[in-house]
């Protein structure tokens, strides 16, 4: 039978996190608009963390689900054999390290196949918040969330692939809504144009989000990065670190995606009930051109 719930102890993770059962059950009532009833405690407790008080994880449980039905093209038809989730696996890699000494998830993206046509924003984005799922659900709440980027190989020809409302809705999840506890965003290999990446992304950033964005050139220091950053036992031996190299932690991910079916769909359920989910080719294939001179 398949495991439709988050699949870290919750026990211990209540302990480690200081959380409360109490709080846990304060969450749920009165009901909160919106929110499936059969929201679990494991689910709630990331929640709770996330926010620190029941009063405001209340608020983002509820931005959360609102969110999630507002970008179908983002949160809906999130089965990992879906052939545009698969064609997007192909073009790209995507994977969370292990935890960090101070008990920080770290996600990692880069692209694998360097070609524009490649590239789809709405598959990528999906598949990045399946990757923080998939984290979430392995590795319970904890102290902190670091996204980890590589931007070697995007040109400006992948920034005419992107989607203005794609980007509101990515940061207006990210920062409204994620049952984390966002810590800091770092960007290796930045590629010379980035100040037009900026031009796109700045206006939906939150002032705190901008101050956890780090810029790391091609030629960077990486022994001032374990130290400073993320240490190497918590990094890809692409760059010089202990994990295994990218290309197989990437194959492991697409295995344990694969082995989330059930629950991924279960979730997806749980979020739309009995909406109809448009599903237009409009969405999925034509992207609006961006002045990027």
């Amino acid at each position: 039978m398949a495991l439709l719930d988050l699949e870290y102890d919750l026990d211990e993770a209540l302990k480690r996190e200081n959380l409360s059962r109490n709080d846990l059950a304060k969450l749920r009532e009165p009901p909160i608009t919106g929110v499936p009833t059969n929201i679990t405690d494991k689910q709630l407790a990331l929640f709770l963390n996330a926010c620190g008080t029941v009063e405001e994880a209340r608020k983002v449980i509820k931005i959360y689900y609102d969110a999630r039905r507002n970008a179908p093209e983002l949160f809906a038809e999130r089965d990992p054999r879906r052939s545009e989730t698969q064609k997007c696996l192909q073009c790209q890699d995507y994977f969370y390290l292990p935890l960090t000494p101070k008990g920080y998830h770290v996600i990692f993206h880069r692209l694998s196949d360097y070609k524009i046509s490649s590239y789809y924003f709405e598959n990528a984005i999906k598949t990045h918040f399946m990757s923080i799922d998939a984290c979430l659900s392995k590795q319970g709440p904890r102290s902190g969330l670091i996204f980890l980027f590589d931007m070697k190989g995007v040109s400006l020809g992948h920034l005419t692939r992107v989607r203005i409302g794609t980007i509101r809705k990515f940061f207006h999840y990210l920062q409204e809504g994620l049952p984390a506890k966002l810590s800091a965003i770092h960007i290796i290999n930045v590629v010379s144009f980035f100040d037009k990446v900026l031009a796109l992304i700045k206006p939906f950033m939150k002032a705190e989000i901008l101050k956890m964005l780090h810029l790391h050139p091609s030629d960077l220091n990486m022994e001032e990065f374990y130290e400073k950053y993320i240490p190497k036992s918590c990094l890809p031996s692409d760059f010089g670190g202990d994990c295994p190299s990218v290309a197989d932690m990437h194959a492991s991910f697409k295995k344990e995606l694969e082995e989330m079916r059930d629950f991924l769909m279960d979730d997806e359920k749980k979020t739309f009930g009995d909406l109809k989910i448009e599903k237009s080719e409009e969405i999925q294939n034509s992207f609006k051109k961006l002045d990027i001179d």
